[in-house]
């Protein structure tokens, strides 16, 4: 019968034979695909996770920081916490970086600024762009204040200069180049107000491992796994890390010369002083967390211009330098790794199950 309706594909008992076909094949085929796809996505994920045990067993030529060294700095460290009592805590900044890219920052901006977002106060924009004029400042109509800040100097440092204009404690450090969505926004800040104040609270994570030689090995994250960085490309942070990074604490001047000298890692930096900072803004309490991911209704945007640092040569392998170096100046690893995210509205734990739902709708 096969081989007949190979040759009379036209005739009705043939395609009858193939209709039937497809519709007990078909199911069948999906229901297979998922059982092998399901149990090799557990084995990756088994894998993923023996090689973070294998890590974990690795001994670090720099140990993690125990809780009498983050006890003493809190003893030491300024943190100059009654400088900020005046502050908005119901809004927030953007501070928003930029270096020759004004066909990346005026899609930003004009995002940012079309809609309105009732807790963005002020979005600062720091100007790289020492050889230009500064731009004008103006007001949004939705009445956001945008100002242009130009540095005194060439300097990655400056994007984290804890800005005596500020109005608000919470600051969204951002690149010109990647944003959440308006209506992201709000959520995320009602995160960091809930569950990140003492974090870095943003949208990018990144791991630090240790590698078979004993050193800090700076990575992507796999997903599901754990992470120990957020970059400030996109991150929330209260102005009492920023103060902390300016400080005069010695491990905190090191990093940032380092940074100057590197053009890089100013995010590991910060990172490292808001993992190392033993209290909350709003407690003398000793207490340590790791940063924070913080996801909305929708993936952040990254418009992933082609000439940024990330995409330069020995990238990986020079912020593995920085992890090692503050490591050093710190005398311990003071970063903590977070496993824990937070995301908006509930979610599917398979794609099946969303697929059926659109399906009985």
């Amino acid at each position: 019968m096969i081989i007949r309706c190979g040759r009379l594909l036209r005739s009705r008992p043939c395609q009858r034979l193939l209709l039937i076909a497809v519709f007990v094949l078909t199911p069948l085929i999906v229901y297979l695909m998922l059982i092998t796809g399901g149990s090799g996505s557990d084995n990756l994920l088994r894998l993923r996770r023996y090689r973070d045990q294998q890590q974990q067993t690795l001994a670090p030529r720099i140990g993690r920081c125990s809780h009498g060294e983050r006890t003493a700095w809190a003893r030491a460290w300024n943190l100059t916490e009654k400088n900020h009592r005046d502050l908005l805590d119901d809004r927030f900044t953007i501070a928003l970086s930029t270096f020759h890219r004004p066909k990346e920052l005026h899609n930003t901006l004009n995002i940012l600024l079309a809609n309105k977002i009732p807790s963005l106060l002020e979005i600062v924009v720091i100007w790289n762009n020492l050889d230009e004029a500064l731009p004008a400042s103006f007001v949004s109509q939705h009445g956001v204040n945008v100002r242009y800040r130009k540095p005194t100097r060439d300097s990655l440092n400056e994007k984290l200069w804890n800005d005596p204009s500020y109005r608000t404690r919470a600051i969204l450090l951002s690149d010109d180049d990647v944003f959440y969505r308006p209506a992201d926004l709000t959520f995320v800040f009602d995160m960091w107000r809930r569950f990140g104040r003492a974090r870095v609270t943003g949208a990018l994570a990144r791991c630090a491992r240790v590698d078979a030689a004993g050193r800090w090995e700076y990575s992507q994250c796999h997903p599901g796994g754990k992470y120990a960085l957020v970059l400030t490309n996109l991150a929330f942070v209260d102005v009492s890390v920023l103060d902390a990074y300016n400080s005069d604490f010695d491990p905190v001047q090191e990093m940032r010369r380092y940074v100057d000298e590197s053009r890089n890692c100013e995010d590991i930096a910060l990172n490292f002083v808001a993992a190392a900072r033993p209290t909350t803004p709003d407690s003398r309490a000793t207490s340590v967390s790791g940063p924070l991911l913080v996801r909305g209704s929708g993936q952040y945007v990254n418009l992933d211009p082609s000439s940024g640092i990330s995409r330069r040569r020995g990238h990986l392998a020079t912020r593995s330098e920085c992890l090692n170096r503050f490591a050093s100046a710190f005398g311990c690893m003071p970063l903590v790794d977070e496993v824990a995210r937070i995301e908006f509205g509930v979610k599917h734990n398979v794609w099946y199950k969303t697929l059926a739902d659109r399906l009985l709708r």
